[in-house]
This record gives structure tokens, sequence and C-alpha cells, in this order.
């Protein structure tokens, strides 16, 4: 959004636009310049984070396998009928998902992307059906995990 004053309209448009532009650390800075491996799949806490994760949110959205509340930093997220039923055939614990202490789900914001992925018990639920089904593999080294083939092909398959 861009406002207009009679003085430097070209000045304020510009810090307009850097104000809402997702700020990184320089870290990440640095993880998204070298394009590394942490970047691109990593665990945040017990969760898929990284490029990966955030692909992962934002195919569940596109699916309408999940909403998000607006307008949070960590909004809320819910998952609908549809969403149930295709996660669950994927080894997806929904049930025991539901059941747990912890907060359900919510778009938590990844410190590389700047964007939401999926955080709270689903997310975790979700990484230990992907883990199962050797889609990803944890690195013994660090937090970095790897993808075996994509996502997208692992939300396509049902049971794998």
């Amino acid at each position: 959004m861009c406002y207009r004053s009679r003085r430097s309209d070209k000045k304020l448009c510009e810090s307009s636009k850097k104000l809402s532009e997702p700020v990184r650390s320089p870290q990440a800075e640095r993880e998204v310049r070298r394009d590394t491996s942490l970047r691109r799949a990593r665990t945040c806490y017990d969760h898929l984070a990284g490029v990966a994760g955030a692909q992962l949110f934002s195919e569940l959205s596109k699916r309408g396998w999940i909403t998000e509340a607006d307008g949070k930093k960590h909004p809320a997220v819910s998952l609908t009928p549809a969403g149930r039923t295709s996660l669950e055939s994927r080894g997806v614990n929904v049930q025991g998902t539901y059941q747990s202490k912890r907060k359900f789900a919510y778009g938590c914001l990844d410190w590389t992307e700047r964007v939401h992925h999926l955080g709270g018990a689903l997310g975790a639920d979700i990484l230990m059906a992907m883990e199962s089904s050797k889609r990803v593999v944890r690195n013994g080294d660090d937090r970095s995990v790897r993808v075996s083939g994509s996502l997208v092909q692992w939300l396509d398959a049902g049971s794998s």
C-alpha cells in the first residue's frame, strides 16, 4: 500500500513497502543465500519447518484441509472434515491429536521463509506419519531432515 503526500510520493511508497516485507535475521539471511539443507527442510521442535514445512502448510491450505484464523503472529489452525479424512488415510492419528493436552494446531512463523509452517500437536503427528512412511528422515547431526520425493506426492498418495 502506498500513501500520497505533496512531498516525495516515491519515498513514502518505498518506505511503506519495506515495512510490510518480512524481516530475516542475519543467520536466516545466510541460510537463504546459501540455500542450505537446514533452510530446505528441518524440524522446529517436533514439526516440519523450512521450505518443506512452508510448502506443506500452503498445500494443506490450498486443498481445504486446514483453515487459518487471520491477523495473528501464531494464528490458530482448524482441521476440516476433508482434512481429517485425508490425513487419517496417510497414517496421522488425528483422534489422538485432538485428545492431546497441547495446542492442537497453529501457524508457526518460519525463521528463514517468513511464512507459516504447521505447529502444534497436528504438525507433530504429521511429521511422525511422514517419518513412519520414510518420506522424511532425520539427520542425526542437526535439525535438518531429508525429504524423499515431494510432499505433494505424499499428500496425493493417500496411505503410502
